[in-house]
């Protein structure tokens, strides 16, 4: 009996494995072949690589990192997705903490997942990619309460016509993060019951082919965290929540 519980153990422990390997962002990753495989040095803020300066823009797009504190209620606004519920004021607040803190956890991210890849500089970032937008109108199952304002928009990525790669052929993976940001209770673009303090972030891992400057993969690994009944965000614990969120994504690749 003792050695049949043994095999079935074995073979549940097999089973889950499968299962995560099946839905991890390497497994979805087209074939590199024999492809010399590189590594960004440097991890970059989805904000920077846009023209969009606006702060109220940057956080409509999801693209905001720092902490968000919401007050005074709400409004309605008409748009183009008809009339919509808004915060009346949003601060935004400590986003060169915010950014070095995830940054960091990012390339400790990179540096555990991706040991065989090179590091390579990208020289002018900026000049990289030119981005576009597409709003996904799918419902989510939390929908009205969620902590990120909807309608989402998805990046769409295409590599700079002069982009310079140096010469260098191979498969260059760029990590990105969209967004991560902390928030007390209120009301994200469109949520029209509100919810409670939190916090999320989302990294993009762009992949692309040096030789033909194309961009032939990209992954969106995001997790959240939302507090069932705190109004007010204790800043004090939000490194410690931001670490939990980032280890998750990381257990996605």
């Amino acid at each position: 009996m003792q050695i049949l519980r043994s095999i079935l153990l074995i073979l549940l422990v097999s089973f889950i494995s499968t299962c995560r390997s099946t839905s991890s962002a390497l497994s979805r990753l087209p074939s590199l072949g024999e492809s010399e495989l590189f590594v960004s040095e440097e991890i970059f803020l989805l904000k920077d690589l846009i023209p969009v300066t606006n702060k109220k823009e940057i956080f409509n797009k999801n693209l905001f990192v720092g902490d968000l504190n919401f007050s005074g209620g709400i409004s309605r606004e008409k748009t183009i997705w008809g009339e919509q519920v808004v915060t009346k004021q949003i601060e935004f607040l400590n986003e060169t903490g915010v950014k070095d803190e995830s940054v960091n956890y990012v390339q400790s991210i990179v540096t555990n997942q991706f040991k065989g890849y090179q590091k390579f500089t990208i020289l002018q970032p900026s000049k990289l990619f030119q981005v576009q937008f597409q709003k996904d109108l799918t419902k989510v199952a939390d929908e009205g309460v969620d902590n990120i304002n909807i309608p989402n928009e998805i990046p769409q990525f295409k590599l700079s016509a002069n982009v310079d790669f140096k010469g260098k052929k191979g498969v260059l993976l760029i990590p990105i993060i969209q967004y991560a940001y902390s928030h007390n209770a209120g009301w994200f673009n469109g949520q029209d019951w509100g919810c409670m303090a939190g916090v999320r972030a989302k990294l993009l891992l762009v992949w692309v082919q040096m030789e033909t400057k194309t961009v032939f993969h990209v992954e969106g690994l995001e997790s959240k965290q939302k507090e069932p009944q705190n109004n007010r965000y204790n800043y004090l614990d939000r490194t410690r929540y931001f670490q939990k969120i980032w280890k998750e994504i990381e257990v996605q690749i």
